[in-house]
Parts: structure tokens; sequence; C-alpha cells
């Protein structure tokens, strides 16, 4: 399965990430707009769901008088893949490129860049 997302597929899927649980339609639309400042209506977030749904990110049961969703994809099991398909539609496979890459960037931080140094020297041990 490609795990690939829109824009707003992908603030669906923050919504159920980030909350810890399975969500109705209806406390998606709210966190959308609390959170993200998005106004979806409740019939767009429903199809941004049963799409959801199609991808398999998520599944859907009922509780009481409504639906409940469910991620099936982990944040960081999408994560991991939208890094490998960068690393090789980009960088040819390479993770040495995607690195350097990032510490090359204008706007790497001294603490990220020490915090990488770390993780290198710790795969090294």
């Amino acid at each position: 399965m490609e795990l690939t997302l829109a824009p707003a597929e992908s603030l669906v899927m923050q919504c159920l990430w980030e909350s810890g649980a399975d969500l109705t339609v209806y406390e998606i639309t709210e966190r959308l707009h609390e959170v993200y400042g998005k106004d979806y209506a409740n019939n767009a977030v429903a199809t941004f769901m049963t799409v959801l749904m199609k991808k398999g990110f998520v599944s859907r049961y009922k509780k009481h008088h409504s639906h409940q969703y469910h991620p099936e994809v982990t944040l960081d099991e999408f994560r991991n893949a939208q890094v490998n398909k960068m690393k090789n539609q980009w960088y040819h496979g390479s993770a040495s490129g995607v690195l350097a890459a990032l510490v090359e960037t204008d706007d790497i931080s001294p603490e990220d860049l020490q915090r990488m140094k770390e993780l290198l020297d710790g795969y090294n041990s």
C-alpha cells in the first residue's frame, strides 16, 4: 500500500494521531477548526473519511449512534514512508544525500546539527 495523503487528508489524519483516541466526523471537524483554523463542513470531513478508509488509513465502527474512526496507519509508519519516498525519488536511495540536504539548508539550527551528530555517533557505537 502506498502511503500518500492529500493536504486535507493529512490534516484529518493529524487530528486522529494527535488525539490518541478514535473520533467521530463531528469531533474531527471541531478539531480541524480549533487546532488548524480550517472550517470544513461535516459532509466534507465525511468524504475525507471515506477516501481514507479506501486508502487503508482508517477503519470505522459504530458506537452508540455515530461512527468512530480509528487510524490503521501510525504516524511513525506514515513519516517513515514519506522519508523513504523522498530518499528514493530525489536522492537515488541515498540516506547520506538526504542528510546532506538537511545539513545544507539555511535554516537548520545549531541544536539540530548537534542532535544529528549525536544520532550518527550513536549508530557508530
